[in-house]
């Protein structure tokens, strides 16, 4: 799965755009007075300015090898990282993350995945960060939903056996909606995933699939077909 855009909401955009923007050093694009894009490599965050309470959980993914230089350089932006059993840094089996606050709450991940063959880099700027790379979705029924990314919407997973109520992994390593069930605390916080709404243009399979997720129900979107970032 490659995600192409992912629209999210935002209650204090100004911030945001000054977050990402001038903190942490992203191209960014103000293109209304409600709507903010953060640009990367090879793909875009959206968002949307919004008065209801929300987070989300979504991760950008960087170089390998570059998690060291990303600590030093969200710190010296006085930069709080999230920690794990007192650990900056969470391993996983398909990579490193750290974890830290934007100026909506939300749940902001830098992740490098080395089996996915990109250049090794030991320094770290905005520059480096290659794209969104997950988007966590909290339903009422993981299982259920997760099968009809599948089933419905092109999405190929990695192991469609690992799926459970609680959490499934419905991508793959360039790119992935993390399925979990409402209430389940977001590592490495713990605070409850709650549900929230957004949209996102993806390929997978060779189809360019684009989907919004509100009120606990997937629609196909309007705007399908109608962009594709890929490179």
């Amino acid at each position: 799965m490659e995600i192409q855009e992912l629209k999210i909401f935002s209650q204090n955009i100004n911030e945001q755009e000054s977050f990402y923007s001038e903190v942490l050093g992203f191209n960014c694009i103000r293109t209304s007075a409600s709507t903010l894009e953060v640009i990367t490599k090879e793909n875009k965050l959206i968002l949307e300015k919004s008065d209801s309470a929300s987070y989300y959980h979504f991760a950008f993914l960087i170089p390998p090898k570059s998690i060291e230089s990303a600590i030093t350089y969200v710190e010296d932006r006085s930069i709080e990282l999230l920690r794990f059993r007192n650990d900056k840094i969470i391993h996983f089996d398909s990579g490193r993350a750290i974890y830290f606050y934007d100026k909506d709450a939300n749940i902001v991940e830098f992740i490098e995945r080395p089996s996915l063959k990109y250049l090794s880099q030991h320094s770290f700027s905005a520059d480096s960060i290659i794209k969104v790379n997950e988007i966590g979705l909290p339903v009422k029924n993981p299982m259920q939903v997760a099968k009809r990314l599948v089933r419905d919407f092109d999405v190929e997973p990695l192991e469609e056996i690992g799926f459970n109520d609680n959490f499934c992994w419905v991508g793959d390593y360039n790119g992935v909606i993390i399925v979990v069930k409402e209430g389940r605390n977001w590592l490495p916080t713990e605070k409850p995933a709650i549900e929230n709404e957004f949209s996102i243009w993806y390929r997978d399979k060779g189809i360019v699939t684009s989907l919004k997720f509100e009120n606990n129900q997937i629609n196909r979107s309007s705007n399908e077909g109608g962009q594709d970032h890929s490179s």
